[in-house]
């Protein structure tokens, strides 16, 4: 008997089928679209670069909460190491004001002497002891105000050039002392004119450049500034010495020469003792000025930094200039020179360039410029002297015109010699007739 297997029915798979979209949205459904892509080039822009922004502003000046900055103590004093410190030191009232006495004692005598001996160049010399006054008298208002800039600026400059008056008033005296005691009124190759014109000249110069200097290096300039002044007034300074060593060699020279002329007795009576006192006086004051010369020179050399000790010391300042020049202008009221040189030999000649400029500053009436100004007329020509005019009075007779000048007349061949008046006074102005020898 057959068994028959029963086999179960084949599951019937059908193909998938799109799932219908709902009828309605609801919110489990989610639209699902292609990704839409659009290929645009990207444009890169630049960002604006902005430069970083600073302030040049200056540095922290000398202010109060300024470290370097030092409050004020007694009379506006503060240490030299302060920014706003104007003295090195706290200033002498005590000395400064005895030294504003001594020299203003010495200004009053100088323009007293002057007065007196009526001597119009001594105004040079009052000066310096004006300006020496006045230096001191500005120091010690800055003794009690020391931190007016004004005051010890001004101080300072006047201590430092009022020096180079007296040296151009020893220039002076010794062009004197040559035109009035020497018998050949010359030194060397100088005449007394000369010799005065390029000594102060030179003198000038010197002044210019340390007061240019000085007033780079006053109270409260910069540290360059200082040691640019301080250079240039050192080299104004040096430039001073050299011309006194220079001139002192004339002094020599000179002092020498009249030592062998009053041997040889070749001066006069009268000239002999005065001219001595002059010289040893010329030689106090140079001795004077070099001194001081030399100590600024040792002080600035160094600057003006805390290494060096000079600028602070203060005694050593009434010591090594103060009293020097006091000293250097006090010999010549001692040694006036209106109480040596006096007279008619005393007047100093006109120099070169005051002889070529005469006309040009002096309103001057010239009878050969028939009145007018700025050309060469008789007071320009040499006056010879009684040897010539007795030596030419043959040839050319003098006669006196009717303003006392001597002027020449030419002789006339023709005219007979008992004619011609022998006398130099004699009237040319009257024509004698010709004589014809028959």
């Amino acid at each position: 008997m057959s068994t028959t297997t029963k086999t179960a029915p084949a599951a019937i798979t059908s193909p998938p089928s799109a799932t219908a979209p709902p009828s309605r949205r609801d919110a489990d459904f989610e639209l699902s679209l292609p990704p839409l892509s659009l290929d645009i080039p990207t444009v890169s822009i630049a960002q604006p670069s902005i430069a970083s922004f600073t302030l040049n502003l200056p540095p922290q000046t000398c202010t109060p909460g300024f470290s370097a900055y030092a409050n004020p103590g007694v009379d506006g004093h503060v240490p030299a190491d302060a920014c706003n410190a104007l003295w090195l030191y706290f200033p002498n009232f005590a000395a400064a004001v005895a030294f504003s006495i001594l020299f203003g004692i010495l200004t009053i005598a100088h323009l007293g002497q002057a007065v007196m001996c009526r001597n119009g160049f001594c105004w040079v010399i009052i000066m310096a002891a004006l300006w020496e006054t006045g230096a001191y008298v500005f120091r010690t208002l800055g003794s009690k105000n020391q931190q007016s800039s004004g005051i010890a600026i001004v101080a300072q400059i006047l201590v430092l050039v009022a020096p180079i008056w007296v040296n151009a008033f020893a220039y002076m005296v010794f062009a004197r002392i040559v035109h009035f005691y020497s018998p050949t009124r010359k030194v060397w190759l100088f005449s007394p004119s000369i010799l005065a014109l390029i000594f102060v000249s030179l003198d000038i110069l010197a002044f210019v450049i340390q007061l240019v200097g000085g007033g780079m290096a006053g109270p409260g300039a910069s540290a360059d500034s200082q040691k640019k002044g301080l250079n240039i007034y050192m080299g104004g300074i040096g430039m001073q010495e050299a011309f006194i060593i220079l001139f002192l060699g004339l002094v020599v020279k000179f002092h020498r020469d009249q030592l062998q002329a009053e041997r040889l007795g070749r001066l006069a009576v009268d000239k002999i003792a005065g001219w001595k006192w002059l010289i040893w006086a010329l030689y106090g004051c140079l001795l004077a000025i070099t001194i001081r010369i030399v100590y600024r020179l040792v002080e600035f050399s160094a600057g003006l930094g805390a290494s060096n000790p000079l600028p602070s010391n203060e005694p050593l300042l009434y010591v090594l200039e103060s009293t020097p020049m006091w000293l250097a202008i006090f010999v010549w009221n001692i040694a006036h020179p209106g109480r040596f040189i006096h007279g008619e030999d005393a007047k100093m000649p006109p120099s070169w360039l005051s002889r070529h400029l005469c006309c040009c500053f002096r309103k001057r009436r010239c009878d050969e410029c028939n009145g007018r100004l700025g050309h060469a007329g008789a007071h320009h020509h040499r006056v010879a002297d009684g040897s010539e005019l007795e030596d030419s009075q043959e040839m050319l007779p003098v006669s006196s015109n009717h303003r006392g000048r001597l002027a020449a007349a030419p002789v006339n061949p023709f005219l007979d010699a008992l004619s011609r008046d022998s006398s130099p006074n004699s009237n040319v102005g009257k024509q004698q007739p010709y004589k014809f020898s028959s």
